[in-house]
């Protein structure tokens, strides 16, 4: 049986080395996925801000903190469909501070930067391919 072979824009990253992740950065579906991962994220957050004006304690400050971390490692390995959080942060809390954001945003920031590049990228070889087959048909 012959077999076609094409382009389906899946790409692998690996992530600081320690985990891998594929996906088509241009797929409308993944993208769907990490703008709801994003509002997800919003809300923990919204939870977190508020937890730090009522809880003075310690005792209630760090069982909230695992909770949310809980949540939010969901939320990570959801987008990607496997499990991305342990290999990558391993015990770290994901709301800790790295380049004055918490990780599980540096993460989703670097996926959105790669995504918008990509959509740039994958625009501009279409144009230049349908320009390529309007050319040959046309003439």
């Amino acid at each position: 049986m012959r077999e076609l072979k094409l382009d389906l824009g899946v790409e692998e990253y690996a992530l600081c080395g320690r985990v891998t992740v594929a996906f088509n950065p241009t797929d409308l579906g993944f993208l769907e996925k990490l703008t709801e991962v994003y509002g997800r994220m919003d809300a923990l957050q919204e939870r977190v801000n508020k937890a730090r004006e009522e809880l003075t304690e310690e005792k209630d400050i760090f069982p909230f903190a695992r909770d949310i971390d809980r949540e939010m490692r969901e939320a990570l390995d959801g987008l990607f469909g496997k499990a991305v959080c342990e290999p990558l942060f391993g015990s770290m809390n994901l709301y800790a501070s790295a380049g004055g954001f918490p990780v599980w945003a540096n993460l989703l920031l670097a996926v959105t930067e790669e995504c918008e590049s990509a959509m740039k990228g994958e625009l501009k070889k279409r144009d230049e391919r349908i320009a390529k087959y309007t050319k040959k048909y046309s003439g």
